[in-house]
């Protein structure tokens, strides 16, 4: 089976990510796999910066792999785009708040707001790195709208789940749970995103061949 190489230890990023690959026969492995243990320094000021960033950060660590790596913002339209790339650190712009902060917080600043005032996307960027490679880039956006109160479904790793209902009246945490082809179709910001890697990769010739950059 092909390898890729995924540059998070998100657990939730982990299994959305690894489930979609696996079924176009693409195992990923992380740096907790191989015991690496970095913190890539995200200073860029969009997604695509920061997913770059990411890419470079392990490139001399994993020299003959594919690598992957992945930015996502949540842009909610009364906010002027807030909290967009600073999901983690949306209060002050410094502390880095956990999954529960994120929604407690979220829930604040949109009190009072009506729900046709509601609006908001998730948009992710993932960055694609072939051995000697030029970083190639790929986005998915999924539309929806924040709920006034949160679903006690929670996935660790993704706070907004929880109070993000999709255009297709789905809350984007119970489609989670749903394997990509009992959808009818739907797909989630990230898998959208996958989706256009997986073909990129289909279409490269060194790929065709089976070579695993093991």
């Amino acid at each position: 089976m092909k390898q890729i190489f995924y540059a998070t230890n998100n657990p939730g990023k982990k299994f959305e990510v690894g489930r979609q690959l696996l079924s176009a026969g693409i195992e990923i492995i992380t740096p907790s796999d191989l015991g690496i243990d970095i913190d890539v320094d995200e200073n860029g000021t969009t997604l695509e910066e920061n997913a770059i960033l990411k890419v470079k950060g392990y490139r001399e660590l994993v020299k003959d792999k594919i690598i992957l790596a992945d930015d996502t913002g949540l842009e909610i339209d009364s906010l002027n785009g807030e909290p967009g790339i600073h999901v983690r650190r949306w209060k002050d712009g410094k502390t880095r708040m956990c999954d529960q902060e994120c929604i407690d917080y979220c829930i604040e600043k949109m009190n009072g707001i009506p729900k046709e005032n509601r609006g908001a996307q998730f948009r992710t960027v993932l960055a694609l790195s072939f051995p000697d490679n030029e970083i190639e880039l790929f986005d998915g956006i999924l539309r929806g709208y924040i709920l006034e109160e949160p679903s006690i479904l929670r996935v660790e790793g993704f706070p907004f789940e929880s109070l993000f209902m999709t255009d297709s009246n789905t809350l984007l945490g119970d489609d989670r749970q749903i394997p990509v082809e009992e959808r009818n179709g739907r797909l989630n910001h990230r898998e959208r995103a996958i989706d256009k890697v997986i073909k990129r990769l289909e279409k490269d010739i060194f790929w065709v061949k089976d070579k695993d950059y093991q």
